[in-house]
């Protein structure tokens, strides 16, 4: 319950910032998480973990906002996706 309630505290500060998520500008917002990861990998690069660990809060806020926004239950898709890995092979036939 606790990420639903961070889920509306964070369209509500979208929102109130003049922000709109919906499914006709999904481009735009996939692309800024993208961008938020490259941040953060920046400062991965430059041993910079306070930077780090902001921009990795920025991605989820920009995931949790458009999960909200479009009314998926996250908390429910992550559960079901956790039980649907249990059944892949070690690694998934990978190195990492």
């Amino acid at each position: 319950m606790q990420l639903n309630m961070l889920i509306l505290n964070i369209i509500r500060w979208r929102e109130k910032k003049g922000f709109i998520t919906d499914w006709d500008n999904m481009p735009e917002k996939l692309m800024l998480v993208v961008t938020e990861l490259a941040e953060a990998m920046e400062a991965y690069r430059d041993n910079d973990k306070k930077n780090f660990n902001e921009e990795i809060a920025d991605t989820f806020i920009r995931l949790l906002d458009i999960s909200g926004s479009l009314g998926i239950d996250i908390e429910g898709e992550i559960l079901k996706k956790m039980e649907a890995n249990k059944e892949r092979p070690y690694k998934h036939g990978r190195e990492c």
